[in-house]
This record gives C-alpha cells, sequence and structure tokens, in this order.
C-alpha cells in the first residue's frame, strides 16, 4: 500500500488525475532538457514520456481499486525501468558511457510516480535537486577530472639508456606514476606505466614524448 511520510494514505492521491498527467510531462521535460543540450541518447521526449508513463502507471494502480496490492504497479515501473536503463549504457574500450543518462531515466520514473500519489512539493524538491546535480556538479566534476587525470601510457624505447629521462621528465612535471611493466622484445623496449596529475601538465608530457628520437611509438 502506499503510504505518506506520516505512515497513512495521502489525502491528495485521488482526484486531479489530468493536472498529474500534464505535471509529468512538464517534469520529464525539464529533466530531459539537460541530456539534449548535451546530446545524449534518452532527451528531451524520452524523459517526458518515462516520467509521463510512471504517472499514469501509478495512477491506475489506484484506480483498480485493490487496495492491498498498489505496490505491486510502483515495483513493475521500477524493474521496467531499469531495463530502459541499461539499454544506454555502453561500453568503450576502458570506459562506460550512459551511466548518468540511465540514472537520469530513474529519476525521472521516481519522479513520475511522486506526482502519481500527489506528493506535489516532494516533486519539486527531488526536481530542483536532480537539475543541480546534472548541471551545476557537473563543473564540480569537470574541475576534479581536470586536476586528478589518469592516463594509460605504452612507450616503445629503441634503447634501455631512454628510460632514466623518461623518469627525469615525470619528476620534473610533479606528475605521479606507477609502472606497470617493462618487458624486452628484439632491440625494442617496451614500458607501460599509469600517470596522474594535472591535464595541462599531462598534455606537456604527450608533447615532450613526440620529440623524442628514442621512442619509436606510444599510445595512451
Amino acid at each position: 500500500m502506499v503510504v505518506g511520510l506520516g505512515g497513512h494514505i495521502p489525502t491528495t492521491m485521488y482526484g486531479d488525475e489530468i493536472l498529474k498527467i500534464f505535471l509529468s510531462v512538464l517534469c520529464g521535460s525539464i529533466l530531459g532538457l539537460e541530456r539534449e543540450i548535451r546530446g545524449k541518447s534518452a532527451g528531451f521526449r524520452t524523459l517526458a514520456l518515462i516520467c509521463f508513463g510512471s504517472t499514469i502507471f501509478t495512477i491506475c494502480s489506484y484506480l483498480l481499486g485493490v487496495e492491498d496490492n498498489r505496490d505491486r504497479i510502483a515495483a513493475n515501473i521500477v524493474t521496467g525501468v531499469g531495463f530502459l536503463g541499461a539499454g544506454v549504457i555502453f561500453r568503450n574500450n576502458f570506459s562506460v558511457s550512459g551511466i548518468t543518462t540511465a540514472a537520469s531515466i530513474w529519476i525521472a520514473a521516481a519522479l513520475g510516480m511522486f506526482i502519481g500519489i500527489g506528493e506535489f512539493f516532494l516533486t519539486g524538491i527531488s526536481l530542483i535537486l536532480a537539475i543541480f546535480i546534472l548541471f551545476v556538479m557537473d563543473y564540480i566534476q569537470f574541475w576534479i577530472d581536470d586536476r586528478f587525470q589518469h592516463r594509460d601510457y605504452r612507450l616503445v624505447f629503441k634503447d634501455k639508456a631512454a628510460l632514466e629521462p623518461l623518469r627525469t621528465q615525470i619528476k620534473g612535471l610533479k606528475l605521479q606514476a606507477r609502472f606497470i611493466r617493462t618487458s624486452r622484445s628484439d632491440e625494442q623496449v617496451i614500458v607501460e606505466f599509469q600517470a596522474s596529475g594535472r591535464g595541462e601538465k599531462l598534455n606537456a608530457f604527450n608533447d615532450w614524448l613526440l620529440e623524442q628520437g628514442s621512442i619509436q611509438s606510444f599510445n595512451w
């Protein structure tokens, strides 16, 4: 049974179904606008439909009149949204993309369910927090990522003597390096390591690598 904050059925659950439907489309559209601006797969229309659909199913759960099993439809909404979210997550080599979009789908469904049971105040607070996380915290994350970047390098040297200038350059740029593997193949020395530090320092390190004639190839 769907209950309010005090353990009772919200008095706003019944009635105003048309208002709830239009409000769900509005909230989903606002949430989807951020994803649309960033060109993500689940954007403006998708999140509006998800929020809209969650509200409709929530309304159906109490209009059906089954007092003891209203939560069954709510549980199935969560399950269905889980499948939708999984569909926008992709793995590219060593990175995973689409997780934030999947979380936005999840939140859109939750907002729709809140609207469906008439918790308009909680819907507003949740929507504001969701927009804050998607917009404001994105700049905070960018600031953190720029100062604490991690890159995996694979360098191929012509001879072992070139390793010492590499360590000197890493120390001079104040980068942190964790050497993973050093191997030899014929006349080549292959070094694999992870470097971490500020983005501008790592870019300067890449420029230095390009200028070194002792390095046959490198990738990161």
